[in-house]
């Protein structure tokens, strides 16, 4: 106990030298001791988590990271959807929020990721010359490496490059271009950015087994090819009572070639409801990982996928699981917050958890003395109305439709501020039949214009469907707006009751508040931690908004000729599954806008989507492209997936349809 209280007494005073050095360090949360910022940068070591542009914007997230991590890794926004959607076509605003994040709170950046083989656009998998993908591959690394140069201080530059068994997944990158593509992208990102780190990240690669064994040799072959390869991530998605015994023998085998190791992507799930003594053991876990990697000189951080509960990608790709991260639903710490503090050599001392912040209303549209500002997208009439109303006697109508993205709109850019999130909510009816209504903000960024889905639901004429979801607004925009459309039908549209809210002032201390954790599945957690879903793929049900538009105001959505294929896959775990779903055109010409329907065969429930904007009504389920991947060319694909539970049995749907057109299957 003396020479621990010794050891504290040491990290105070490197903290307070390295203040009057001039070193940004952390403020500190109301606690006795330092913060677990605070300990890892006294001794050199890093400690982060995973920011998304929708986390930043919470500011009981905020109250968290800011403290307690002293760098942090892009999540989503760093990946090839965001940053390249459509060829030669760089959107960084997204990237840029949580680089300039990184930069004013003095935190170490981590860039995730240049090169993998999920979340592509469509247009990266069009058939081309194995010269030609391989200039996609190099322009896209040199232009995002390049973009960040000197900002970066490590880049997952290839993300997930293995099966299980040690051989190399079958990406698109491998398909075409071989081993070799690891080896271009590392070397351009080389050129692009001299003074990053470049890592190579994957998952089951903790303990030394085959798949971390292929790796290893990977490294060896680049390193005696004089490729720059400067160390290896190992992401770390574990399951309770299951630290590799290996682990810190593999760090460093690692490190013996010269490489720095991190871990990438730490959390320990367990299953659902957690009780004290999962708890306990997941503190050991997080312990034995933290301690193995800073007792190796080479091994440099530690970074955890998320903060607390709210920002866990867990829940939604392992149903029964969760409680996988330092804090809780409530930001309060778990015990594996001071496992980890004490494994860094420090003396815990619990953190008080965030307020929770009152709900303030921006702007409320009732409709019931007019429009208030809103008007027409295209040819349409938009008119006041009293034929139905959801609240009061008031609505509006939106007649003489000819294209699906025709609605009321209204201009909200004097009502945002830069940076913040919004929710946005607004109830539609349609005055006839059924249809997807979709609820979207049409951003202008000079010349460039985005268009940003919020929500979509299925409208009906018999009654009122809410529409709601949140929405960060970035900074940059010259012009702004709310607008609701239709993806599938072009009759008459009725909107009432739209409000946009945001944080206001805490309310009251989120200690006080009670946990609610629950889940309709629990698997075994004997279960082996290497199921297949990617670790990587993230992690959240829409994309953030920095895709670039596909459907242009002007057009509507088209069949692309007669033909289309969908090949339907799903990893299975039992009581849950991730489908993967590629529908290609095999017409003649494009598919501007797709709208992708079938029917399960069971009662499959989807309870999270990426790359689509998805619904379901009992059996029946809608994809409708996102605002970054809604052209198809001839011949090319687009891909999506989500997650879905599900009783009894799991078949394959049997028949989809694009746009009204029914597909084969492969």
């Amino acid at each position: 106990m003396r020479q621990r209280r010794v050891r504290a007494a040491g990290i105070a005073a490197a903290v307070v030298a390295l203040v009057a050095g001039g070193v940004s360090v952390l403020p500190a949360l109301a606690a006795a001791g330092p913060t677990l910022a605070q300990v890892a940068t006294a001794r050199g070591f890093s400690i982060g988590t995973a920011a998304g542009v929708k986390t930043l914007a919470s500011s009981q997230w905020r109250y968290v990271a800011d403290t307690q991590f002293n760098s942090v890794t892009m999540g989503n926004e760093g990946k090839w959807d965001a940053t390249e959607p459509a060829q030669g076509q760089f959107d960084f605003a997204a990237a840029d929020f949580i680089a300039d994040y990184a930069r004013t709170t003095g935190k170490r950046l981590r860039g995730h990721t240049l090169v993998w083989h999920s979340q592509l656009p469509a247009w990266v998998s069009t058939d081309r010359t194995a010269a030609e993908q391989r200039q996609v591959l190099l322009d896209h690394v040199t232009g995002v490496a390049g973009h960040f140069k000197n900002k970066v201080a490590q880049w997952d530059v290839v993300n997930e490059p293995f099966n299980e068994d040690g051989t190399f997944r079958s990406s698109v990158w491998y398909q075409r271009l071989g081993e070799d593509y690891i080896a271009d992208a590392l070397t351009a990102a080389r050129a692009a950015d001299p003074a990053a780190k470049l890592y190579i990240n994957d998952y089951n690669v903790e303990g030394v087994n085959a798949k971390s064994t292929g790796l290893y040799n990977l490294v060896q072959r680049l390193q005696a090819r004089g490729v720059p390869i400067d160390g290896v991530g190992l992401q770390a998605h574990l399951i309770v009572g299951q630290v590799p015994s290996t682990l810190r023998q593999n760090i460093e085998r690692f490190t013996a070639l010269g490489l720095k190791v991190e871990i990438t992507e730490l959390d320990v799930r367990i299953p659902l409801p957690a009780d004290a003594s999962e708890l306990t053991q997941q503190a050991a876990d997080y312990r034995a990982v933290v301690g193995a990697c800073a007792a190796v000189a080479g091994c440099t951080g530690v970074t955890t996928w998320g903060v607390g509960e709210a920002d866990s990608w867990v829940p939604a790709f392992f149903p029964g699981y969760g409680a996988a991260l330092l804090f809780d639903e409530q930001w309060r710490a778990r015990p594996a917050y001071s496992a980890v503090v004490e494994a860094l050599g420090g003396t815990p001392s619990v953190p008080e958890p965030p307020a929770t912040p009152s709900l303030v209303t921006v702007a409320s549209w009732p409709f019931e003395t007019g429009l208030a500002g809103w008007g027409s997208r295209g040819s349409e009439v938009t008119t006041a109305s009293t034929a139905a109303a959801h609240g009061g006697t008031g609505s509006v109508l939106s007649s003489g439709r000819t294209a699906t993205w025709q609605g009321p709109t209204r201009p909200v850019l004097d009502l945002l501020t830069p940076g913040k999130l919004y929710t946005v909510s607004a109830w539609a009816r349609t005055a006839s039949g059924s249809g997807t209504a979709r609820l979207s903000m049409q951003r202008q960024n000079g010349t460039a214009t985005r268009y940003e889905n919020v929500s979509a639901n299925t409208a009906i004429s018999t009654t009122w469907t809410r529409l709601s979801g949140d929405y960060l607004f970035l900074p940059g925009a010259t012009a702004l707006s709310v607008y609701l459309e239709t993806t599938d039908t072009t009759g008459d549209l009725y909107l009432d009751d739209v409000t946009i809210q945001t944080e206001g002032t805490p309310t009251s201390a989120s200690a006080s508040a009670s946990p609610s954790v629950s889940a309709s599945v629990s698997p075994s957690a004997s279960r082996s931690p290497s199921a297949s879903v990617s670790p990587s793929a993230s992690r959240s049900p829409s994309r953030s908004p920095s895709g670039s538009p596909s459907v242009s105001p002007s057009s509507s959505a088209s069949s692309g000729g007669t033909g289309c294929a969908v090949h339907y896959a799903k990893n299975d775990w039992g009581g849950g599954f991730a489908g993967d779903v590629t529908v290609t055109n095999t017409g003649s010409t494009a598919v501007t806008g797709w709208t992708l329907r079938w029917t399960f065969a069971g009662n499959q429930q989807v309870s999270q989507a990426w790359s689509t904007v998805l619904t379901q009504s009992g059996a029946a389920v809608t994809a409708v492209n996102a605002a970054w991947n809604g052209t198809i060319p001839a011949g090319a694909s687009a891909n999506f997936g989500f997650l879905a539970s599900y009783t009894g049995g799991n078949t394959d749907p049997s028949a989809f349809t694009l746009n009204g057109t029914a597909c084969t299957l492969r």
